[in-house]
């Protein structure tokens, strides 16, 4: 029901279209065009939610592994062309973060066997000349959190950020080709991270870093804040918000996570709030502006000349929490490949309606709900063969549930919302 979103889907799709030449460019207009890998491992999801990336995703697999140094290190861009540097934290990261994307949304472990030495050379390559948990070599470029909105972070917490995010992910894709003992491995690397990042950025009152958003949205993001620091954490997280007068402050490696974040930890309202600005710094700034694509900065009607562009996908990754959380859908969590499906909505005031589509290995998942006021919600969800689902249905203790006019067994979900197991078909649920 919102025009102004319906337009963000269409312009991170059409950066998407512009962008995926043979390889995931980051932007096709000016003189560089190259697979830069921050670019693209923060944009993947959405990429595969709007369109299928499998093979895709293979091809340009072999471009990054082609690309990687006998030292281990991947580039930041893949081809290893023009800029010949080896990977900066969050771009060269992107050798393992896109195949367990990639495994995530397609179910498919052949993209973790395919590039599992070249992946296991890449934590080598960091984990031997950084052996006190923080990396703070090999950062090479080390470009931070690019293009924020009037914010710094400290790239060393970047850094460290996702070297511990890539040990996790390492884990659960060893438990999915069967190595056990690399999975184990790499859970105790990702321990080790955890405790020297808390040790380093963490405070006693749950201040992280600096206290940027991005700070806050990696910490929360890659598991790294201990449970007892959480509700102090995200509380800074939202003063800072309500600070810039409810606006967001982060570049390329923030931006992917924020709202994710915010909603996962119980304010989903705040995350509604940036998705829906219309003011400077916002998705909705750049639309109000006539953008028809992706803007590379969030000042690009009056940033620099010399180094702008307006189709540059990066801040496009929104619309994987379109999918995820506004319309819903998603994978079980120990179910990659949408074999068991979740169906989600965070439902909102600002929205009266949402209608979503995804088109997966098994069929179109579709959800489409619509609230009214009083309490009054209805979800219409088809559910492709050979699947199950689990849907949310937003209901307090005395809301009645019903499918197409029967009562529904319903189980207690996460506050707030009720649960229904469902198998393939069609189903209408209304929550009075």
């Amino acid at each position: 029901s919102s025009p102004m979103l319906n337009q963000l889907w269409r312009n991170a799709l059409w950066s998407e279209r512009g962008n995926l030449e043979s390889v995931p460019t980051d932007c096709p207009q000016r003189d560089e065009r190259l697979g830069w890998m921050g670019d693209a491992q923060v944009f993947w999801r959405t990429a595969s939610f709007n369109m299928d990336m499998a093979a895709f995703t293979h091809k340009w697999m072999r471009d990054v592994v082609e690309a990687q140094s006998p030292a281990g290190a991947f580039a930041d861009v893949s081809p290893r062309v023009v800029d010949e540097a080896d990977g900066a934290p969050a771009w060269g990261d992107a050798g393992v973060i896109i195949p367990w994307t990639a495994w995530q949304q397609y179910g498919d472990t052949r993209i973790i066997e395919e590039n599992w030495e070249p992946m296991a050379h890449w934590m080598e390559y960091i984990g031997s000349v950084n052996p006190d948990g923080i990396r703070n070599q090999r950062r090479n470029n080390d470009f931070g959190d690019w293009v924020p909105a009037e914010s710094e972070t400290p790239k060393d917490l970047i850094a460290t950020a996702y070297w511990a995010y890539d040990a996790n992910l390492m884990s659960q894709m060893a438990r999915a080709v069967g190595k056990e003992a690399d999975s184990k491995k790499y859970a105790a690397l990702f321990e080790s991270i955890r405790a020297a990042f808390q040790k380093q950025f963490i405070r006693a009152n749950g201040e992280v870093g600096n206290g940027s958003q991005t700070c806050y949205a990696l910490a929360l993001h890659m598991h790294l804040l201990p449970d007892s620091l959480k509700a102090m954490a995200m509380d800074r997280l939202v003063a800072d918000i309500e600070k810039r007068n409810w606006h967001l402050s982060t570049g390329f490696v923030g931006t992917p996570y924020l709202l994710s974040a915010l909603s996962n930890n119980g304010h989903a309202d705040v995350a509604y709030r940036l998705l829906l600005n219309d003011t400077y710094p916002s998705w909705g700034y750049m639309i109000s502006k006539g953008a028809t694509t992706i803007w590379e900065r969030w000042n690009g009607d009056v940033g620099d000349p010399s180094m702008n562009s307006y189709n540059h996908y990066a801040f496009g990754a929104v619309v994987e929490w379109l999918y995820r959380h506004v319309a819903g859908i998603d994978t079980a969590p120990d179910s990659p490949g949408f074999q068991k499906i979740e169906i989600h909505p965070l439902p909102d005031a600002r929205l009266n309606r949402v209608h979503g589509e995804y088109d997966s290995i098994y069929g179109k998942i579709i959800s489409d709900w619509r609230s009214a006021p009083g309490g009054q919600f209805t979800l219409k969800v088809t559910i492709p063969a050979n699947t199950t689902a689990i849907v949310y249905l937003p209901a307090g203790p005395n809301s009645h549930v019903t499918e197409s006019g029967k009562p529904v067994e319903t189980q207690n979900g996460p506050a707030g919302f009720v649960t229904a197991a469902i198998g393939s078909g069609s189903y209408e649920f209304h929550v009075n």
